[in-house]
Protein backbone atom coordinates (compact mmCIF):
# COMPACT_ATOMS: atom_id res chain seq x y z
CA UNK A 1 0.00 0.00 0.00
CA UNK A 2 1.68 3.04 -1.03
CA UNK A 3 2.42 5.74 2.31
CA UNK A 4 2.96 9.59 2.47
CA UNK A 5 4.29 11.64 4.73
CA UNK A 6 2.65 14.78 6.31
CA UNK A 7 5.78 16.69 7.61
CA UNK A 8 4.45 19.31 9.88
CA UNK A 9 0.63 19.08 11.53
CA UNK A 10 -0.38 22.17 9.90
CA UNK A 11 0.56 21.05 6.29
CA UNK A 12 -2.58 20.59 3.97
CA UNK A 13 -0.34 18.31 1.56
CA UNK A 14 1.78 15.30 1.62
CA UNK A 15 4.33 14.03 -0.02
CA UNK A 16 4.20 9.87 -1.53
CA UNK A 17 6.96 7.82 -0.54
CA UNK A 18 6.52 5.95 -3.73
CA UNK A 19 5.01 6.26 -7.13
CA UNK A 20 0.73 6.12 -6.76
CA UNK A 21 -1.78 5.12 -8.70
CA UNK A 22 -5.58 6.51 -9.79
CA UNK A 23 -7.65 4.69 -7.04
CA UNK A 24 -4.84 3.91 -4.86
CA UNK A 25 -5.38 3.96 -0.97
CA UNK A 26 -2.64 6.12 0.49
CA UNK A 27 -1.58 6.01 4.56
CA UNK A 28 -0.47 9.33 5.32
CA UNK A 29 1.75 9.58 8.37
CA UNK A 30 1.86 12.42 10.32
CA UNK A 31 3.40 13.67 13.57
CA UNK A 32 -0.16 13.83 15.60
CA UNK A 33 -2.00 11.51 13.27
CA UNK A 34 -2.83 9.04 10.69
CA UNK A 35 -5.08 9.63 7.06
CA UNK A 36 -6.19 7.35 4.37
CA UNK A 37 -7.39 8.67 1.40
CA UNK A 38 -7.75 7.35 -2.35
CA UNK A 39 -5.23 9.23 -4.96
CA UNK A 40 -7.45 10.32 -7.63
CA UNK A 41 -4.78 9.92 -10.12
CA UNK A 42 -1.59 9.01 -10.67
CA UNK A 43 1.70 10.59 -8.32
CA UNK A 44 5.17 9.97 -8.44
CA UNK A 45 7.09 8.99 -5.93
CA UNK A 46 8.37 12.30 -4.19
CA UNK A 47 5.36 14.68 -5.09
CA UNK A 48 2.61 16.25 -3.58
CA UNK A 49 -0.69 14.89 -2.59
CA UNK A 50 -3.63 16.97 -1.47
CA UNK A 51 -4.69 16.40 1.85
CA UNK A 52 -7.98 17.99 1.83
CA UNK A 53 -9.62 19.83 -0.35
CA UNK A 54 -7.93 23.40 -1.62
CA UNK A 55 -10.28 25.96 -2.99
CA UNK A 56 -8.82 28.21 -5.96
CA UNK A 57 -6.15 30.59 -4.65
CA UNK A 58 -6.00 28.86 -1.03
CA UNK A 59 -2.39 28.42 0.43
CA UNK A 60 -0.53 24.88 0.15
CA UNK A 61 0.77 24.45 3.00
CA UNK A 62 4.09 22.05 3.14
CA UNK A 63 6.59 22.07 6.02
CA UNK A 64 3.96 24.36 8.35
CA UNK A 65 4.71 27.23 5.34
CA UNK A 66 2.97 28.53 2.36
CA UNK A 67 4.68 27.16 -0.85
CA UNK A 68 2.51 28.31 -3.42
CA UNK A 69 -1.85 28.58 -3.64
CA UNK A 70 -3.95 26.62 -6.04
CA UNK A 71 -4.48 27.98 -9.15
CA UNK A 72 -7.90 25.98 -9.53
CA UNK A 73 -9.77 23.92 -6.79
CA UNK A 74 -8.26 20.34 -5.74
CA UNK A 75 -9.90 17.83 -4.60
CA UNK A 76 -8.32 15.89 -1.93
CA UNK A 77 -5.84 12.76 -3.60
CA UNK A 78 -5.30 14.85 -6.15
CA UNK A 79 -1.32 15.45 -7.17
CA UNK A 80 -0.13 19.20 -6.54
CA UNK A 81 2.39 20.37 -8.56
CA UNK A 82 2.88 23.41 -11.07
CA UNK A 83 -0.34 22.47 -13.14
CA UNK A 84 -2.40 23.54 -9.90
CA UNK A 85 -0.31 25.34 -7.85
CA UNK A 86 1.34 29.02 -8.95
CA UNK A 87 3.96 30.98 -6.69
CA UNK A 88 4.64 34.60 -6.76
CA UNK A 89 7.99 34.77 -3.90
CA UNK A 90 11.23 35.42 -5.49
CA UNK A 91 9.61 35.98 -9.14
CA UNK A 92 11.33 39.48 -9.29
CA UNK A 93 9.34 40.38 -12.23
Amino acid sequence: MPRALKINPRDNVAVVLNDVQSGEEVVVNGEEETIRLTAREEIAFGHKIALIPLEADQPVIKYGEEIGRARVAIPAGNWIHLHNLYCQRGRGD
